[in-house]
């Protein structure tokens, strides 16, 4: 059976989509079938999405208001990410390899 991992901060929740899936399980030819399936149809649901014309970009919408969203959603993706990855990679590579991850903040664009 699988068993959810849960959230690992508030900053997890803020940066996971709607389709993340993160569940530890036993290593079965069934389990393995089952995990293929979800993630085919995550993507088939995604790329439906992404490729519905609705979605673009608002011609005469203020470029401003996606740079705020994407500033933001990259200071949560590192914070997100640091803990995480210094964990994994240890403090002097966690934290370059999470910044690099998350993207260039507001200094990046000047």
């Amino acid at each position: 059976s699988a068993v959810p991992n849960g959230v690992s901060s508030e900053f997890d929740t803020l940066t996971r989509g709607p389709l993340a899936i993160d569940v530890s399980m036993p290593a079965t030819e069934l389990n393995l079938n089952t995990i293929l399936m979800a993630r085919e149809k995550a993507a088939a649901i995604w790329l439906n999405w992404v490729l519905d014309g609705s979605h673009g970009h608002r011609p005469g919408a203020p470029v401003n208001t996606q740079y705020v969203y994407d500033s933001k959603y990259k200071q949560n993706a590192y914070s997100a990410l640091l803990p995480i990855y210094s964990d994994w990679f240890g403090p002097t590579d966690g934290p370059k390899l999470a910044a690099a991850d998350s993207g260039p903040l507001d200094e990046g664009y000047v």
